[in-house]
């Protein structure tokens, strides 16, 4: 018998090297491989709204999350909040500011209950130095943060609020298979600080597109009527 608990359930060692398995950035390593990375770091439980780092704070490791969703955002001065990304099981963040040794550019707090693993960096340094496939991993990772960051620029800079919804719901559907129907798993206040603008903003936004007949909505459920009008609002038409 090895690594599974009584009944028949996975062991808390193969729970972990599944979730590894799952990331993209340790896609490909065997099973000792993984073992050996589960052994170098350290599991966390995070209470909803529990901060797992700071903007400022020494980069000492990677985090992967276990389970539940964390959130990456910049405050402004004035204590306005921008989400730069939600991520959730399976994705690692922490990784590029970690590999070049400086201190995290954003914060990052968990949005519900959540568990992170924690890899420090002298650990993914050496696992980088036996698998350099890694190394690519890692930089595909950050190709992709690249691109995303440059679409949230352009998004913040050239569209409405009104639009970008738009095309927020477009990607939900498209990504979902729901066929015009879902329903949102953030809050209204999270969606708004993901758009770069405020609650009220937002509402506003719902509502140009219900006025549109492009959708309808009661409360967290979305249903959206008409699918060509709100790819024409997307596209700013």
């Amino acid at each position: 018998m090895t690594g599974t608990s009584t009944g028949g359930a996975p062991s808390r060692k193969e729970e972990l090297r599944i979730a590894l398995r799952q990331a993209k950035l340790f896609e490909g390593l065997d099973d000792q491989q993984l073992d050996a990375i589960g052994g170098r770091g350290r599991r966390r439980t995070l209470g909803r709204g529990q901060t797992l780092f700071l903007e400022g704070d020494k980069a000492e490791g990677l985090f992967l999350v276990l389970r539940g969703r964390v959130k990456v955002y910049k405050t402004s001065p004035r204590g306005r909040q921008q989400i730069l990304l939600l991520l959730g099981p399976g994705e690692t963040v922490g990784e590029v500011a970690m590999f070049a040794g400086e201190t995290f550019p954003a914060s990052s707090e968990s949005l519900e209950a959540a568990e992170v693993f924690s890899l420090p960096r002298a650990a993914f340094l050496e696992i980088i130095r036996g698998e350099p496939e890694v190394a690519m991993k890692l930089l595909g990772s950050l190709s992709t943060r690249l691109r995303s960051f440059a679409s949230l620029i352009e998004d913040l800079s050239l569209r409405e609020v009104s639009e970008r919804l738009a095309a927020h719901l477009s990607a939900l559907d498209r990504e979902g298979g729901s066929k015009g129907a879902m329903e949102l798993d953030t809050t209204r206040a999270q969606m708004a600080a993901t758009f770069g603008t405020v609650p009220e903003t937002l509402s506003r936004a719902f509502q140009q597109l219900r006025k549109a007949g492009a959708i309808e909505t009661a409360g967290r459920h979305v249903r959206i009527r008409d699918q060509a009008i709100l790819h024409r609002i997307s596209m700013g038409r």
